[in-house]
């Protein structure tokens, strides 16, 4: 497995075993749209990634994970939020700072409302950089 999509399964399955968030339905990040039946929802995504070469074999990589987060509520919405907020960014750097060999921490977190339609919705998203130094691929493998 890849190591972002470990990141993703990680993160996945520490949300999914949550107190918080285990009646939520998994979702894709990517999702455009999401009826307002499935909520509440949540999804997790690896959009970004950069890389510095630190030797010939061996680079750093910092892997912007995302968690998207969304419910129905009423006036006490964004408060409902902020809660999650705190609760997924203890969830998701407990599991990925349970590896030794990486750095995770919170880089962003933005809260939106819709109140557009029937219900209004909430959306949490949460942004967490996450620093490795995997070995680099063998480039040569295959001649």
């Amino acid at each position: 497995m890849h190591y972002r999509a470990t990141f993703r399964e990680t993160v996945r399955v520490a949300m999914m075993m949550s107190a918080e968030f285990s009646a939520f339905n998994q979702r894709s990040a990517w999702a455009q749209t999401i009826d307002a039946s499935e909520l509440p929802v949540f999804g997790v995504a690896t959009p970004r990634e950069t890389k510095v070469l630190d030797a010939q074999d061996v680079s750093t990589r910092s892997t912007q994970l995302i968690v998207v987060l969304k419910r129905l509520g009423g006036d006490d919405l964004e408060d409902v939020l902020d809660f999650d907020s705190e609760a997924v960014e203890r969830i998701v750097l407990t599991a990925l700072l349970a590896d030794p060999q990486r750095m995770a921490s919170l880089s962003d977190t933005e809260v939106t409302i819709d109140g557009s339609g029937a219900q209004r919705v909430g959306t949490l998203q949460m942004t967490f950089r996450i620093e490795g130094w995997p070995l680099e691929p063998d480039y040569g493998a295959g001649d």
